[in-house]
């Protein structure tokens, strides 16, 4: 069953909105890697929503490769994409000197199409993203997270709170399992972008990632997560960063003269107003205890 709900994207094409999901298939292209070269506009297109480029690196050097993006939204009827709907796929990359062709659908192409498009190989690249594919990406990563919390605000919070109690066949990794649900951010920006599209806190790691335990990680932030009830907590009201010092947003946030022997923890709102930092204690209790009053006194300073 879908965790997202591509309708709370606006229709395409009608209101002050209609380029919401172009806008949204440009940021999660992005996210994935690609650079955006023509960005998406209203008006004549000749047959382009956007066109990105990807660069490859390999034994003979790099490869550059520019995609043209078409977009279909049509979550609100639910029918698939027709080849009638999205045509002359050649000509289109010719027009615009693409050898690379993004089909974005917010359904699934039709058997027409889909035979169209699997055609163009191997004279040309090619990429389905449909509404399948695209959920995977956006929930197996903290940037795509932080796409779906903008895009999809309500859905996405259904699912945080759900997806809490679900059992996953996943590879063990110990960086995360141990402390969170699910993978945190690495950078702070992110982090604040999911956090403000959910309206929630930020809750923040630091380490000295030159100690030879860099600052006791497992040892006091396992701790201080240990208990169920409390990464169930930190997962739904708010948003984790977990990082080195040596990262200029993390490192600002360290007072000068802690030497980080223990990891320390830094809780903010989304506009990025401290209300608490100190050093994780190693108590599971404790650790409870201090995620519950922040949660409180979090409501009195929104």
């Amino acid at each position: 069953m879908p965790a997202l709900n591509f309708e709370e994207i606006a229709p395409a094409h009608i209101g002050g909105n209609r380029d919401q999901f172009e806008l949204f298939a440009r940021d999660f292209l992005e996210a994935e890697g690609f650079t955006v070269v023509d960005q998406p506009d209203r008006g004549p297109d000749a047959g382009r929503d956007l066109i990105v480029k990807e660069v490859r690196d390999g034994p003979g050097g790099q490869t550059e490769i520019r995609w043209l993006v078409s977009c279909k939204h049509k979550a609100h009827s639910g029918n698939a994409v027709l080849h009638s709907e999205d045509t002359n796929f050649r000509d289109r990359m010719e027009t615009h000197a693409c050898s690379g062709f993004i089909a974005f659908y917010s359904t699934l192409p039709g058997s027409s199409l889909s035979v169209h498009l699997k055609a163009l190989q191997p004279s040309y690249s090619l990429l389905t993203f449909d509404k399948e594919s695209i959920e995977r990406k956006l929930l197996d990563s903290p940037k795509g997270r932080a796409l779906a919390a903008r895009y999809m605000p309500l859905s996405f919070q259904r699912w945080v709170v759900s997806s809490q109690y679900a059992t996953v066949p996943v590879t063990p990794s110990p960086i995360h399992d141990r402390f969170f649900l699910r993978q945190p951010h690495s950078d702070l920006e992110s982090a604040l972008e999911e956090a403000t599209a959910r309206n929630a806190l930020v809750l923040i790691v630091v380490y000295d990632e030159d100690h030879s335990q860099r600052s006791r990680l497992n040892y006091c932030l396992g701790y201080f997560m240990e208990w169920e009830t409390t990464k169930r907590l930190v997962d739904e009201h708010f948003v984790c960063v977990l990082g080195p010092s040596s990262s200029p947003a993390l490192g600002t946030l360290v007072p000068e003269g802690d030497p980080l022997e223990e990891c320390r923890l830094i809780v903010m709102t989304s506009s990025q107003k401290v209300i608490r930092s100190e050093s994780v204690y190693a108590n599971p209790s404790v650790g409870r205890e201090r995620i519950l009053a922040t949660i409180k006194a979090s409501s009195q300073v929104s």
